[in-house]
Parts: structure tokens; C-alpha cells; sequence
């Protein structure tokens, strides 16, 4: 075939605003045009692709984890129709895979995807979709890297830190399973059993303790450990049952702990396990904070005993974790391992990421023998065939979807699962009503 020229790739996200909790979501998006060899164009929206014409002179349409297959409001039902009639290569980037499975390898056949950058390992992700067999390629990727912004940050001696520990964790759906619930266990029973051992300690789960931007970053830096777990989840939901049935179970039961919900609602808990490296890990490495974690593979990145100290799961070895979290000279032996070799290497930098993904991009190129479209640049004219991304709304209409927004992200998680089983319940679990069975339907695109 002729010789690739660089691709055209569209980058099809919403990109948050500056905001200071949305960094590895900005870094994530950005290290494409920052890193990559290929052509480049962002476009971030909600409300479609760009123009048809615009649209020809596109090689790759790159879809963001931040547009989620779940729900039409990312990518409208009309931009869907659009992908699944767009010749050229189809790659989708995806997190939260643990959710209404079905569904969404529904929507990548009827989009006809090419490649699924997955975060879960390849013997989890060969589980996960089974029923993509033969039909997509599947990669995998992690959830974030070292954040661009603390790469080369320089910080305090260990010994000169005035926290021992530092942790905050959100309680999570209990959907998500016993294995992330534990993202809130470590921290309640560290507490419970370190109490009276001389450790300054400052652990919260509490909404009004939560920590953001620029004082996250100097309170991490702060600590001489913080707590940690794997991030994913145990239980793999494919048809949404599961998590339906969870929510409704939470929301007439306000005040109940994961260990009250009945067995017969956890049979699928641990039969798939999707459990990867937390990109706060890459974070505490670069602020030089160790790491104490329950036992994990960590993506296959991360070695017990030197870049983190092992906590075990029912506290057993406690004794021998706060001696340790006491000798200043093992700790900063431990963040400097784990700063080479997770900062300083390189190995785990945005830009190696996208180095990967642009190799993975060609071969895919190759694999579907793709002829590269217009030229080899992307010219000033697609950028001027581009609307504006997001039409301007009256700020009436903006000020009344920021309060609604403000008070539903607010509200105690029982009220959000009690409005989501009850008023909102066919809209958002409308997979369980077959009001979206077009796409389990129709047949794959044709591919010319």
C-alpha cells in the first residue's frame, strides 16, 4: 500500500473547564496535541460532531472516556448514527467498564469501533467483552499517568512533614462491590486501630473534608504516608440488573453499610475482578508520600515492600506498618525507589503514553490498509468550517442548570439513587426497558 502519511485524528471530548479537580482529566486530553505525531484536532462538545466537511478530512475519530457510551447526552443518538457511517478508523478510550456492559458493546458494534483502549488487564478484559470477540481490537491502557504538573515539583524531606497520614476516600456505590468499598474501609479501620499509637493522623470520608486543587497537592505533600487501595471494581454489572437493583436497595435504606446488603445481591461479587492502579499512586510517587496499601498487583507497576509498604488486609501486620511509618529514614528510601522509578523514568510520562498510542494508531492504519484523506496537514480551512462547539445559552438557562447541577452533585447519595429509581427511573435505566434496542439490533456498519 502507499506510504502512511500522518493521520488526521479528531479528538472527540469534553474537556472540563480549568477547574481545580479536573487535572488528570485536562492532562489526559491535552498530552494528544501536546505529544502526538499524527494531526490533532480537538473537539470538545456535547452536541455533536463537526461539519460533514470537516468530518472528510479525518483519518481516526478518537473518542474520549469522557463521552460515555452510556448516555445519549455525550454522544447524541444523531453523532452515533454519524461514527457508524464514518469510513475511516474508529477508536474508543473507556472507564467505568464495570457498568451496563452489554449495552455499551451494543453501541461499539453499532458504531462499528475498531480499537477499545480498556483499563482492565488482558485476562479481565477478554471476561469484560467476550461478545466483542473478533470484532475489535482491545488494548490496554491505565486510568491516568504522572501528572504533568508534579513531574519535576520539588518537595520536603520526609522527616520535616508534619503529617504521618493522609487519606481521604469517598464512600462508593455499593454496585461497584466489596473490593472498591474498600477505598473507605482502609481509611475507618486504620483509624480505629492506630488510635492511642502516636500517630498524627488525618483520614476523612466526609463530603465537607474533601480537599481540592492546589491545596490537595500541598496536602499530600505534607504527609510522610497516605493510604491507598487498587481502583476499580468487583462486581462486572453486563446487563445493569445489578446495578439497579443495588441503588434501590440504598435508597429506601439511607443509613446502611455495605456489609447490610443481603447475599443475594452480591452473587456476582469477585467473579470478575477489575482492579488497576489508582493514578493517585503516580501523584504520591512525584510528591515523595509512600504509599500503605492493601495487597494488589497495581497494574504489574508497583512491588510491596519497595515502592510501597504492605498493609494487610485484616490488619495483621499493623504493628510493623506504624514502626515503619515511624522510621523517616525507610520512608524516604521507599518514596525515592518509587520516585525513579515511576517519575523519574519516564515509563509512566503522558508523552510516552501518546508515543504508545500513536504506534498502536499506525498499526491499526496498517491492519485495515487505511489510505490517509486530504492532506498531510490540518489546513486553515477545516479549523474555519468549525462551529463553535457549545452555542451560547441564555444565562438564566446556565445559572438554573449550575444550581440543579450544585445541589443533585450535593445531595446525600440515598436521595440521588431515590430519584433515579423512582422519578428518573426509565430515563436512566432505559437498557432494562429495550428503549434502546436499535442498537443491539442492527446489523455492524459496512466497511468499504
Amino acid at each position: 500500500m502507499a506510504d502512511f502519511q500522518k493521520l488526521n485524528i479528531l479528538l472527540y471530548c469534553s474537556r472540563p473547564a480549568e477547574s481545580e479537580n479536573a487535572g488528570t482529566v485536562i492532562d489526559h486530553i491535552d498530552a494528544f496535541g501536546k505529544y502526538s505525531g499524527h494531526n490533532v484536532l480537538l473537539w470538545s462538545s456535547m452536541n455533536g460532531l463537526p461539519a460533514e466537511d470537516a468530518m472528510a478530512k479525518i483519518d481516526c475519530i478518537v473518542i474520549h472516556y469522557t463521552l460515555s457510551l452510556l448516555y445519549d447526552k455525550y454522544v447524541p443518538a444523531d453523532s452515533l448514527d454519524r461514527i457508524r457511517r464514518f469510513p475511516g478508523l474508529k477508536i474508543l478510550f473507556i472507564q467505568d467498564e464495570y457498568r451496563r456492559v452489554n449495552f455499551v458493546c451494543d453501541k461499539i458494534k453499532y458504531a462499528g469501533i475498531d480499537l477499545v483502549f480498556t483499563c482492565a488487564p488482558p485476562e479481565v478484559s477478554r471476561k469484560i467483552y467476550a461478545s466483542l470477540e473478533g470484532k475489535v481490537s482491545l488494548s490496554t491502557t491505565l486510568t491516568g499517568y504522572v501528572p504533568e504538573q508534579l513531574s519535576q515539583v520539588s518537595t520536603k524531606p520526609t522527616a520535616e512533614r508534619s503529617i504521618d497520614v493522609g487519606y481521604r476516600a469517598r464512600k462508593c456505590p455499593f454496585f461497584l462491590g466489596r473490593k472498591s468499598h474498600e477505598k473507605y474501609l482502609i481509611g475507618r479501620r486504620f483509624l480505629e486501630r492506630t488510635k492511642g499509637k502516636g500517630l498524627k493522623c488525618d483520614l476523612s470520608s466526609s463530603e465537607k473534608d474533601r480537599i481540592y486543587g492546589a491545596k490537595w497537592i500541598e496536602f499530600v505533600a505534607d504527609c510522610k504516608t497516605t493510604l491507598g487501595t487498587e481502583s476499580g471494581a468487583s462486581i462486572i454489572d453486563f446487563t445493569g440488573q445489578i446495578e439497579y437493583d443495588l441503588n434501590r436497595w440504598q435508597a429506601f435504606r439511607p443509613f446502611a453499610e455495605f456489609e447490610d446488603v443481603p447475599d443475594q445481591l452480591l452473587e456476582q461479587d469477585g467473579e470478575i475482578d477489575l482492579q488497576v492502579i489508582s493514578p493517585r499512586c503516580f501523584e504520591a510517587a512525584a510528591l515523595g508520600t509512600v504509599l500503605v496499601m492493601y495487597p494488589g498487583t497495581y497494574s504489574g507497576i508497583l512491588e510491596p515492600g519497595v515502592h510501597f509498604l504492605q498493609l494487610e488486609r485484616d490488619f495483621s501486620n499493623i504493628e510493623e506498618i506504624v514502626e515503619s511509618i515511624r522510621d523517616d529514614r525507610l520512608l524516604s528510601e521507599i518514596a525515592g525507589r518509587a520516585r525513579k522509578d515511576l517519575i523519574d523514568s519516564g515509563k509512566y510520562s503522558y508523552e510516552s503514553f501518546v508515543h504508545e498510542f500513536d504506534q498502536t494508531a499506525l498499526l491499526l492504519a496498517k491492519e485495515k490498509q487505511w489510505r490517509t484523506v486530504g492532506s498531510s496537514e490540518l489546513g486553515e480551512d477545516v479549523f474555519v468550517s468549525l462551529p463553535e462547539p457549545e452555542p451560547a445559552k441564555p444565562a438564566k438557562s446556565n445559572f438554573l442548570k449550575k444550581l440543579v447541577r450544585k445541589a443533585w452533585k450535593n445531595a446525600p447519595p440515598w436521595i440521588r439513587f431515590l430519584v433515579m429509581v423512582t422519578v428518573f427511573r426509565k430515563s436512566y435505566y432505559s437498557h432494562l426497558y429495550g428503549l434502546k434496542d436499535k442498537y443491539r439490533t442492527q446489523p455492524p456498519p459496512s466497511r468499504k
